[in-house]
C-alpha cells in the first residue's frame, strides 16, 4: 500500500513539473515559427507543406500558388465574408520565390524602351511596380495580389465594389493595403517607394514580424544575383522600397 502511495506521489509530482515547465515555455513553437532564416526573408526557398499550402482554385486564378498556412486560413475567412456580400476575390499572385521574382525582373530589364538607359534609370522605372529579387514581400508568403494588376479596375464597376469591401473588411481578417496612394497630404501619409497598388494586400500579423527581422538581418549587399543588382545600394532599396509602406 505504501509503495502504491509513493508511486502515486511520484506520478502527481511528474505531472506537476510537466505542467510547470509548459507554463514557463508556452511559446516555444510560436518562437520557432516567428524566427525566419535569411533565405526565407530573401525568398530563396521552395514553398511547401507543412509551412505553406496551395491556394484552392475556388479563390485563385491558377493552380499551384502557395501561401503560408496561417495566411491562407485567414484569407479563406476573408473570401467567405466577401461571398456573403456577393463580392468575388480572386488571388492573382501569392508566394513568389527569388527565382520567380528574378524572371519577372529580368524580363522587364531587357524591354526595348530601356535602350540607352543607365542601370539606375532602368531599375528606378521598373521599381514603380515590381520589386528587385530578394526585396519582395511576396517572398514571405504573406501577401496576395487580388483580382487585377491595374489600379483602374478598382475605380469603377465590379472592381470598385471589390475595393470598397476590402477597405471596409480586410483589416478584420489581418489584411492591409500596404502600397497606398503616395503623398495623400504633405505630412503623415507621405511614403516612398512603389506606386499605389490597390490589388496588393498583406497579412500583417506575420508580415510585420518578417519585416522587423528583414531589417535586422538583410543589407543592400544581400540584394544580388540578377541584372541591375548593382543599383540596389544607390537606390537604398531597403529603406526606400522594402520599408516604403503605409
Amino acid at each position: 500500500m505504501k509503495n502504491v502511495r509513493s508511486l502515486a506521489v511520484i506520478v502527481v509530482g511528474l505531472f506537476y513539473v510537466q505542467c510547470l515547465f509548459a507554463q514557463k515555455n508556452p511559446v516555444t513553437d510560436k518562437v520557432n515559427h516567428l524566427t525566419y532564416s535569411k533565405n526565407e526573408l530573401l525568398g530563396r526557398i521552395v514553398p511547401s507543406p507543412p509551412l505553406f499550402s496551395e491556394i484552392p482554385m475556388s479563390c485563385s486564378s491558377k493552380s499551384g500558388m502557395m501561401l503560408r498556412v496561417e495566411v491562407l486560413n485567414a484569407f479563406k475567412e476573408l473570401h467567405q465574408a466577401a461571398e456573403e456580400e456577393d463580392v468575388r476575390l480572386t488571388v492573382m499572385s501569392g508566394t513568389r520565390t527569388f527565382s520567380h521574382q528574378k524572371s519577372i525582373w529580368e524580363r522587364k530589364w531587357v524591354r526595348p524602351k530601356y535602350m540607352g538607359w543607365s542601370d539606375i534609370e532602368k531599375a528606378r522605372d521598373i521599381l514603380s511596380y515590381s520589386s528587385m529579387p530578394g526585396s519582395s514581400r511576396h517572398h514571405w508568403g504573406t501577401d496576395v495580389d487580388l483580382n487585377s494588376l491595374e489600379n483602374e479596375y478598382f475605380e469603377s464597376g465590379e472592381g470598385l465594389k471589390v475595393y470598397d469591401f476590402l477597405e471596409r473588411c480586410a483589416s478584420d481578417f489581418g489584411f492591409y493595403q500596404v502600397y497606398t496612394e503616395k503623398n495623400r497630404d504633405s505630412n503623415a501619409n507621405t511614403r516612398s517607394g512603389y506606386e499605389e497598388e490597390k490589388w496588393h494586400w498583406s497579412y500583417l500579423p506575420i508580415a510585420n514580424e518578417m519585416l522587423k527581422q528583414y531589417n535586422s538581418t538583410i543589407s543592400n549587399q544581400d540584394i544580388d544575383g540578377f541584372k541591375g543588382a548593382v543599383s540596389a545600394d544607390s537606390l537604398k532599396i531597403i529603406v526606400n522600397y522594402v520599408n516604403g509602406i503605409f
